[in-house]
């Protein structure tokens, strides 16, 4: 009898540690792909410098990663139900690997473009399949709790794309640095391959799959994608390239205090996402969700009324609000779906959801500079607090949507 029960609690203890390195390696996946997504905003200016880009240009630069990642999250979605997650972001990797070192060698823009674009389809297969896998693994009870863990790890990457890219940057030159990172990411793969636990092998009927996308078309899933694509579209926008241009052209900051403002975003970023993800599994996602939106919109109007000689440790601390809250509430956000869908179409539902996100970081990331340019106001710092007061604006708007049609949602099971 004692030597089983040894050999059970042996199983357990291995079991558990299996579950932490899954976790681990899950979080290492994701900081890759948050790293592509944002560091563009810390070498922007030295690719727009050395391959003499338009304004027009270096926002097609930007937003030529989200397109494709867009594109991508809905067969991700779909795959990520069928296809093992060690297989699928094991492969991530590689591709991803390879359009990091193509980025690194480039000698062209045409070729900067599609080596963003190589790593937007690379990046897309990570989060769905990641939050599908987690789903299975760990259940509903936990899922905002391991997902808010994922995410803290992965937003690793993007405190890693401001300051500390810069300072590589500076002592290795962006190519060399991007070359690097590229190589660690092929070590990374083999991580993937062999301890991501999951062994989901989709049989899914063709009936099944049509109820599938009925579920997305209920009012409380509407209004979260709605939520999803302005604020997940305006703040990656604002922190994956528009935020580099705020702080050193509208503030007058140096490359180095601009990187230490990008990287305060990218702590909060943590913070908020490992923290608002064990509040949702008490208090409910809804409400965790809302709260933080409104706090994100207040963000959004304290770095409109920010001046060149505002403090260095205010602007900082708005950041620190903007990722805490943004991301917070983005990775409380995906907790909203197990309301209204079944663990089996978790990558599915999640990838149709994650699509419209990161159309709108696409579409935000674009067009902001556009916006800004049409507007009859001559200053950088005048064109961008438009730009916040828009973004607060409807950033407002369809959290008061989504609220309500939480209160009205039937049978959801919300706490």
């Amino acid at each position: 009898m004692q030597s089983e029960m040894n050999v059970e609690r042996k199983d357990q203890s291995q079991n558990k540690s299996r579950m932490v390195i899954m976790m681990v390696v899950l979080g290492l996946a994701y900081f890759f792909s948050n790293f592509h997504r944002l560091s563009l905003g810390v070498v922007s200016d030295t690719i727009q410098t050395e391959f003499q880009l338009s304004t027009a240009q270096l926002g097609l630069l930007g937003s030529a990663l989200f397109y494709p990642y867009a594109i991508m999250q809905l067969p991700s979605g779909v795959i990520g139900d069928r296809v093992p997650a060690n297989k699928l972001i094991a492969a991530s990797c590689i591709l991803t690997a390879c359009s990091t070192l193509l980025f690194s060698v480039s000698q062209q823009f045409s070729l900067l473009v599609v080596a963003r674009m190589m790593a937007g389809v690379a990046t897309a297969l990570v989060y769905v399949p990641a939050l599908a896998a987690i789903r299975r693994k760990f259940g509903d009870a936990v899922y905002g709790t391991m997902v808010g863990i994922m995410v803290s790890l992965g937003q690793i990457g993007a405190v890693c794309a401001s300051a500390p890219l810069q300072f590589l940057t500076n002592v290795l030159g962006w190519r060399k640095a991007f070359f690097i990172i590229g190589c660690l990411t092929v070590v990374l793969s083999i991580g993937c391959w062999f301890f991501i636990d999951d062994n989901k092998n989709g049989t899914q009927t063709k009936q099944k799959k049509e109820n599938a996308w009925k579920m997305v078309v209920q009012p409380f899933a509407i209004a979260l994608i709605v939520w999803f694509f302005i604020t997940g579209g305006s703040r990656l926008s604002f922190q994956s390239l528009w935020g580099g241009k705020f702080f050193t052209e509208a503030l007058s900051m140096s490359a180095d205090a601009s990187s230490i403002m990008l990287m305060c975003i990218s702590i909060g970023c943590i913070v908020g996402a490992s923290i608002l993800g064990s509040i949702s599994d008490k208090i409910g996602s809804t409400k965790t969700v809302v709260f933080s939106s409104l706090i994100f919109v207040c963000t959004w109007i304290a770095y409109a009324v920010c001046k060149e000689n505002s403090s260095r440790l205010f602007i900082g601390a708005v950041g620190i609000l903007l990722g805490a809250f943004g991301a917070g509430g983005f990775t409380v956000g995906f907790s909203c779906i197990s309301l209204f869908a079944k663990k089996e179409y978790t990558g599915t539902i999640t990838g149709i959801v994650n699509f419209f996100t990161f159309l709108g970081s696409a579409i935000f990331t674009q067009i902001c500079g556009n916006f800004m340019e049409s507007l009859p106001i001559s200053t950088s710092r005048g064109q961008f607090q438009v730009l916040f007061i828009c973004f607060a604006a409807a950033s407002l708007i369809v959290t008061l949507f989504l609220w309500g049609c939480g209160r009205k949602m039937n049978g959801a099971s919300d706490k």
